[in-house]
């Protein structure tokens, strides 16, 4: 028997999760947004079962369908609260990155699926690319010797238009700001690979071609990994007229 899929946020980024369920012989069972038009398109695009549980409310959802796995996709800052929710329910969870954008409840989505004995994961799906893999490989063997630093370049183009696509974007309170948004994937893959656990941070943050929201367009870190390994951030969304790349390199000594 397949597990039962659910899926709360029907946005940009959900025909990904929605191509993996069916990929992975999933069953959807429900699919929950604010907007009906959303799952209406959702529906008729991957050509799911009419009977397909349609919901405006992510609770009702998982207490009439009782889903075993559920993809949060919503906006950044409604994620902890959903995933708080979805626990206590007994779901297993997939949560579109950033896991929320709060530690205190990071560590409570933690202690309370230990509690409930559930599986809960951030989507950080680049640590699944060919390339990353087997350089993380080479780590995990000692192929590297000692790691010495590691930089993550995020230099990205977001205009006005991107920011006024939807009301939350560009808010501390939903989106986070251009590191926690933008730049985390390439942050995450640095922290992965370095070593994760980091001992020191210094960073600075500013607006500088975006004032019309209200968080950082620029972000710049250096970090000491607890391997005695150091890290380098640049992260920004000021680069014209067009994304220029996202880049992580390693520095080490054989």
């Amino acid at each position: 028997m397949s597990l039962k899929f659910a899926i709360i946020g029907c946005g940009r980024i959900s025909p990904n999760h929605i191509a993996a369920a069916i990929d992975n012989k999933l069953s959807i069972v429900g699919l929950c947004d604010l907007h009906e038009e959303k799952i209406d398109k959702l529906i008729s695009q991957f050509h799911l079962p009419p009977n397909t549980g349609r919901y405006l409310d992510y609770q009702k959802m998982i207490q009439n369908e009782k889903p075993d796995l559920v993809a949060i996709c919503t906006e950044s800052g409604e994620h902890g609260k959903i995933a708080l929710d979805c626990i206590k329910e007994g779901c297993n969870l997939v949560i579109e990155k950033p896991i929320t954008l709060s530690l205190k409840e990071a560590d409570l989505i933690i202690e309370e699926a230990k509690k409930k004995h559930v599986r809960v994961c951030a989507c950080h799906q680049n640590r699944f690319n060919k390339a990353v893999r087997k350089i993380r490989e080479a780590i995990d063997h000692g192929r590297f010797g000692k790691l010495l630093h590691g930089t993550a370049h995020i230099r990205w183009n977001r205009g006005r238009d991107y920011y006024t696509q939807a009301p939350w974007r560009g808010t501390w309170e939903q989106d986070g700001g251009a590191l926690m948004n933008q730049c985390i994937h390439n942050i995450d893959l640095l922290r992965w690979m370095m070593g994760d656990d980091i001992d020191e941070i210094f960073g600075m943050t500013d607006n500088l071609q975006h004032p019309y929201i209200k968080t950082e367009d620029l972000g710049l870190a250096l970090l000491r990994f607890k391997n005695g390994s150091y890290g380098v951030i640049e992260g920004t969304t000021n680069i014209y007229p067009e994304n220029l790349e996202e880049t992580p390199t390693i520095k080490w000594l054989k």
